[in-house]
C-alpha cells in the first residue's frame, strides 16, 4: 500500500492525484474564471503528468520576465483565488508543487483595471431648509465599476468636504470632512446661509470624485413658520381662537404632526411649543368631559351621585383659557342641567324620622339601657327596616342620620346572642350529669360576659335549659348526702348500721359506689357533699373489720375441730382478741361476729400433778377480777387505772404455781397497754389544754382529734372524758373565721345577673377569704363567685378611672367603655353615675334641629353649581352658628367641608380682586398680573367674582 496517500491534512493541506488523460496538453496548469475584481479564479491540474500528487499552490503577481522577481500573493495558497482590488490592472499566475518537488505553473492572466464612477451626493435634511444647530448627513454618492466588478462597501474608502457660499462663490468649511455636519447655532450670524458637499471615493489604487451636491439653504424658516402658526391658536392669554371644538381640534392635531416632522434642532427653536402642547391637552380634557356627560344616562342609579360629582369637580378645575373651548358655555349648561338638586324638604323629614326611630330602639329604666324589641328577631327586623330606609336617602343626607352606632351595636349584639345560643348545641339531656354540668359551666362563662342589653335578648327557654344543666347533679348530690348520712351521720362510738354476714357485702358495695360517684362529680358539686371524708374512713374501717371477722370465723371453726391442743386454741384466741382490741370503736361496731367470739373463750386446764398451791384461791379470785377488766364501760379512767394496778400487784404476789391458775393473764396485759395508751393520749390533751393562744390551741386540738380517732375502742372510752372536756372548754378565738357565714354572704352577692352589694363589700369578703387557711378555703363552696366578683371589681375600678378622667371633656369615650361592661360589672357602678352616663348618651342621641338646619343652610349656598347672591353675608352667619355648636352637635354637620370650601372660595376671589388695576399704559404689567390670576379662576369662581366685583369687568 502507498502510505503517502494517508498523509494528514495538517501535513499536506491539499494533495491531488492527477490521473492519466489522453490527449491533454503536457506539463501545464490551466486557469479558469473571469479576470475581474471580486471574481474567483481556479487552478486546473488536468494537464500534469499522470499520477502526480499536488501538495500545494501559490499565486503570484507577474513582475518582469524573471521568475525571481515575481511576487507571491500573501494568503493565496489554494486552488481557488478571489481577485482582490489590489490586483486590478496586474497579471497573475499560479504554481502547483507535487510531492516529488516538481513545480508546474500556469500562463499569466491579466486582471481588468477598475473604471470607477460615482453618483452625485445629496444633503439629507428634515425639510427644504437646514436649521441652525441641525445635524445634516450626506446621502447618495454611490460608487460602481463600469468594467463590471461587483464592489463591496468595505473596499470603498470615502472622503468628504463641506462648502458654504461666500458671495457668488463657495469655499471649504474648515474641519467639515465627515459624512455628517452640525450646522453652527450661529450659522446665520457668521454668514453660513448656503451649503453643499463633495465626495471622493477610492477602491484600491483607483480613484473617483463626485459632482457637488445641490445647495441647501440654512434658515430658521421652519421654526419661525411653526411659531407663527401656533400663535394663531390664541386670541389672548385667557382665550383660544376657536370657532368650533372640532375644527380647533383638527388644527391642533395638524400642527402637532407638522411639529413632530421637524428636526430636533428645529423643534428646539419653536419657543412657543408649550402653547400647542397645552392646547392639545385642553382639547383632550374638554372632549373627554363631553363624552362623560353624554354617557350620564348609561350610569346606574347607585353610581350616579359619584359620577355626577366627578363631572362637576372636573369642570370646576378648568381655568378661563380651558373654558374658552366650551363654546357658548354649552358643556357648562349641560352639566348644570344634570346637577339640578331635587327638593331637600322630604329628605330632611325622612332624616328626622329615622333619627327618632333609631333612638326609640332603646329604653332606659333603673339606670340601665335595654332594647325595646325584646327578641333578636324583632330587633333584627327593626334594624333592617331602618337601614333600608337610610339607603334610600341621597349620599348627602345619608351622612346626616344620627346615632348610627346604635344600629351597628344592635347588629353586633344580635350576632353575639346568636353565637351564645349556638353554644347550647353542645348540651344534651342524654349526657351524664357531670358532662351537662361541665358544658353548662362553659356556657355560663359566656353568659356572664354579655352586657345588660345583650342579656335581655336571650330567650327565657335557654336560661331555663342552662339552669337545668347546671343543677343536673343536684338530685345526685341530695341522694348521696342522704346515703352518706345513713352511714356516717351522727356517729359517736359506732356506725348507725348493723352489718351481718348476709348484709356485709351489700354495705361494702354501697360504700364503694358512693365514693366512686363522688369522684365523678364536678368540683363545685363535690363541694356540696357532706361527710365524704367519713365515708372514706368507713371504707377503710370495713377493710380493717373484715380481716378480724375472718380471723374470728377461723377461730370458731378451730374451736370445734377435734384434737386441737388447748395451747394452740388459746394462742389463736389471744392473737385474734389482741387484733380486735386494737380496732377503734367504730371499727369494732362493724365486727358482727364479735359477741360469739368473745363468749367462746377457750377452756384451759391447769395440771400441777395433783399439787395445789396454797394461793390457788387467790389466783382464781384474781382471774375473776381480770375478766371484769374486759368491760371498760364499768370503769372511769381512774377506777380502771386502780383496778389494773391492783390486779398487776396481786399477780406479782402469786407463786409461780398460783399464776398458772390465772389463765386470762393476757387480758391483764391488754388492759395494761390500754392504760399506757390512754396516759400517752392524756399528755397530748394536757398540752393542748395548757396552750393560752386560741389559734395555736386550735391546731393542737386538731392533732388531739386525729390521735383520738386512731385509738383502739377501749382506749377511746377511757380517754373520752378528758377528750370531750378539752373540746367543751377550748379557748374561744374571736378572730376565727365563720366559714358558714362567709360562704352564705358570698352566695348572696349576685342575684338576677347583677351584684347586690357594693365594691367595698366584695373587697371586704375577698380580704376575709384570703386570710383563711388552705383547708378553710376548701370549705368555701362559693369561692368561684367571689373570684369572678373580684375580677369584675378590677375592671369597674379601671372604668371609673376613665370616667373621672374623661367624662367632662370626652364623654363619648366613657360611654363606649360603659357599654362594654357586662351586666354584673355595670351593676357595680353607682346608680348616680350610671344615670349621668345614660343622660349624656341620650343627650347625644337626640335629634339636633339646629345642627340639621345648619346642614340645610350649608347645602343652600350652592344652587345648580353656582354660589348664591350675597354669599359672604350668608357664610358669616353660618360660621357664627356653627362655632356655637357643641362638639357632638358639630359631628352631625357632615357637610361642614362645603362651608370651609365656600370660605376658601371667597378668599380666592378676594385675593384676585386685590390685584385689580384699571387698564392703562402705566398699569400694563399689573393689569397683566390681574388678568393672569383672573384667568385661573374656575367657572364657579368666575361667576362669583362677577357677582361680587362687577365693576372690575
Amino acid at each position: 500500500m502507498n502510505k503517502k496517500l494517508f498523509l494528514t491534512a495538517a501535513a499536506i493541506p491539499v494533495a491531488l492525484i492527477v490521473p492519466a488523460v489522453a490527449g491533454a496538453a503536457a506539463n501545464t496548469v490551466s486557469i479558469t474564471g473571469q479576470n475581474t475584481v471580486n471574481e474567483t479564479l481556479k487552478a486546473s491540474i488536468e494537464n500534469l503528468p499522470a499520477n502526480s500528487i499536488v501538495k500545494g499552490y501559490q499565486w503570484y503577481y507577474v513582475d518582469g520576465s524573471n521568475d525571481s522577481t515575481n511576487k507571491p500573493i500573501s494568503g493565496a495558497t489554494t486552488a481557488s483565488f478571489t481577485i482582490p482590488v489590489e490586483a486590478a490592472g496586474k497579471a497573475v499566475f499560479v504554481e502547483a508543487t507535487t510531492t516529488n518537488g516538481d513545480k508546474y505553473k500556469s500562463e499569466p492572466r491579466s486582471i481588468n483595471e477598475l473604471k470607477l464612477s460615482i453618483t452625485a451626493p445629496r444633503i439629507d435634511s428634515s425639510s427644504n431648509y437646514a436649521v441652525p444647530g441641525e445635524l445634516v448627513q450626506v446621502a447618495g454618492a454611490i460608487v460602481t465599476d463600469d468594467a463590471g466588478a461587483k464592489l463591496k462597501s468595505s473596499q470603498i474608502t470615502y472622503s468628504y468636504q463641506w462648502f458654504y457660499k461666500v458671495g457668488e462663490s463657495f469655499t471649504i468649511i474648515d474641519g467639515a470632512t465627515n459624512d455628517t455636519y452640525r450646522i453652527p447655532n450661529n450659522a446665520l450670524s457668521i454668514g453660513i446661509t448656503d451649503i453643499m458637499v463633495n465626495v471622493k471615493a477610492k477602491v484600491g489604487t483607483a480613484f473617483v470624485e463626485s459632482e457637488f451636491s445641490s445647495v441647501v439653504t440654512v434658515s430658521n424658516e421652519p421654526s419661525e413658520s411653526m411659531i407663527k402658526e401656533i400663535k394663531t391658536l390664541l386670541i389672548n392669554d385667557n382665550k383660544y381662537n376657536v370657532k368650533s371644538l372640532e375644527s380647533f381640534k383638527a388644527e391642533v392635531t395638524a400642527l402637532e404632526s407638522k411639529y413632530q416632522a421637524l428636526s430636533t434642532a428645529a423643534k428646539a427653536n419653536v419657543t412657543n411649543y408649550d402653547v400647542l402642547k397645552r392646547a392639545a391637552a385642553d382639547v383632550d380634557l374638554i372632549s373627554k368631559l363631553n363624552e362623560k356627560v353624554d354617557k350620564v344616562k348609561e350610569v346606574n342609579e347607585k353610581d350616579l351621585p359619584k359620577y355626577l360629582k366627578e363631572i362637576d369637580e372636573s369642570y370646576d378645575k378648568f381655568d378661563l383659557l380651558q373654558r374658552s373651548l366650551d363654546i357658548n358655555d354649552a358643556l357648562y349648561n349641560s352639566i348644570k342641567n344634570i346637577l339640578i338638586d331635587p327638593s331637600h324638604i322630604e329628605e330632611f323629614k325622612e332624616v328626622r324620622r329615622l333619627n327618632q326611630a333609631i333612638v326609640e330602639l332603646l329604653a332606659y329604666k333603673n339606670s340601665f339601657v335595654t332594647y325595646v324589641p325584646t327578641s333578636i328577631e324583632s330587633l333584627q327586623t327593626a334594624v333592617e327596616t331602618i337601614e333600608k330606609d337610610i339607603a334610600k336617602l341621597s349620599q348627602t343626607y345619608r351622612a346626616t342620620v344620627q346615632n348610627q352606632t346604635i344600629l351597628s351595636d344592635a347588629k353586633s349584639d344580635i350576632k353575639k346572642i346568636e353565637q351564645f345560643i349556638k353554644l347550647f348545641d353542645k348540651l344534651s339531656q342524654n349526657d351524664s350529669p357531670s358532662k351537662q354540668v361541665t358544658t353548662a359551666k362553659s356556657i355560663r362563662t359566656s353568659y356572664e360576659k354579655l352586657t345588660y342589653k345583650q342579656l335581655q335578648l336571650v330567650p327565657a327557654k335557654y336560661i331555663s335549659t342552662l339552669l337545668q344543666a347546671e343543677n343536673a347533679e343536684n338530685s345526685q348530690i341530695d341522694r348521696l348526702n342522704i346515703e352518706i348520712d345513713n352511714y356516717v351521720g351522727d356517729v359517736d362510738d359506732s356506725y348507725p348500721i348493723d352489718p351481718s354476714v348476709t348484709s356485709w357485702q351489700s354495705h361494702v358495695n354501697n360504700v364503694n359506689r358512693i365514693i366512686n360517684e363522688y369522684k365523678g362529680l364536678t368540683k363545685n358539686s363535690a363541694a356540696k357533699i357532706v361527710g365524704y371524708d367519713s365515708m372514706v374512713t368507713l371504707q377503710k374501717d370495713f377493710k380493717a373489720a373484715e380481716k378480724i371477722i375472718k380471723d374470728m370465723d377461723a377461730y370458731q371453726k378451730l374451736s370445734v375441730t377435734p384434737g386441737v391442743a388447748e395451747s394452740k386454741l388459746k394462742t389463736n384466741y389471744t392473737n385474734v382478741l389482741k387484733a380486735y382490741n386494737k380496732l377503734t370503736s367504730l371499727q369494732q361496731s362493724l365486727v358482727y361476729n364479735a359477741n360469739d367470739f368473745l363468749l367462746n373463750t377457750p377452756t384451759i386446764t391447769v395440771d400441777l400433778n395433783g399439787k395445789e398451791p396454797a394461793d390457788k384461791a387467790a389466783a382464781l379470785a384474781l382471774k375473776t377480777d381480770v375478766d371484769k377488766l374486759t368491760d371498760v364501760t364499768k370503769y372511769t379512767f381512774t377506777q380502771f387505772e386502780s383496778a389494773v394496778n391492783a390486779a398487776t400487784t396481786k399477780y406479782k404476789n402469786l407463786s409461780s404455781a398460783g399464776r398458772k391458775y390465772v389463765t386470762n393473764y393476757y387480758l391483764l396485759t391488754a388492759a395494761s397497754k390500754d392504760l399506757s395508751g390512754v396516759k400517752s393520749f392524756h399528755k397530748k390533751v394536757q398540752t393542748a389544754r395548757e396552750e393560752t393562744d386560741a389559734t395555736k390551741q386550735a391546731k393542737k386540738i386538731q392533732t388531739v382529734q386525729t390521735a383520738y380517732a386512731k385509738l383502739p375502742a377501749n382506749q377511746q372510752f377511757l380517754a373520752k372524758q378528758q377528750y370531750e372536756d378539752l373540746l367543751n372548754h377550748r379557748l374561744e378565738d374571736v378572730n376565727a373565721p365563720d366559714i358558714t357565714k362567709l360562704n352564705n354572704e358570698i352566695a348572696k352577692i349576685v342575684s338576677n345577673d347583677t351584684y347586690t352589694v357594693s365594691i367595698e363589700k366584695i373587697n371586704e369578703l375577698s380580704t376575709q377569704y384570703n386570710k383563711l387557711s388552705s383547708s378553710d378555703k376548701k370549705r368555701i363552696t362559693n369561692a368561684s363567685i367571689l373570684t369572678t366578683a373580684v375580677s369584675d371589681v378590677k375592671k369597674v375600678e379601671s372604668f371609673m378611672k376613665t370616667y373621672e378622667k374623661s367624662f367632662t371633656n370626652n364623654p363619648t369615650t366613657v360611654i363606649k367603655a360603659f357599654y362594654k361592661l357586662t351586666s354584673k360589672q355595670m351593676s357595680l357602678v353607682s346608680p348616680e353615675i350610671r344615670q349621668s352616663i345614660i343622660d349624656k348618651d341620650q343627650g347625644q342621641q337626640q335629634s339636633n334641629e339646629s345642627a340639621l338646619k345648619l346642614v340645610e343652610s350649608i347645602n343652600s349656598l350652592l344652587v345648580n353649581g353656582e354660589y348664591i347672591d350675597d354669599l359672604e353675608t350668608k357664610v358669616k352667619e353660618i360660621r357664627t352658628a356653627y362655632d356655637g355648636l357643641s362638639a357632638s352637635e358639630k359631628s352631625i354637620v357632615k357637610n361642614y367641608s362645603k362651608l370651609t370650601q365656600a370660605e376658601s372660595d371667597l378668599k380666592k376671589v378676594a385675593d384676585v380682586h386685590a390685584l385689580y388695576v384699571p387698564s392703562t399704559e402705566e398699569n400694563a404689567a399689573a393689569r397683566k398680573t390681574w388678568q393672569t390670576a383672573y384667568g385661573k379662576l374656575s367657572k364657579k369662581l368666575e361667576i362669583l367674582y362677577n357677582k361680587m366685583y362687577a365693576n372690575d369687568l
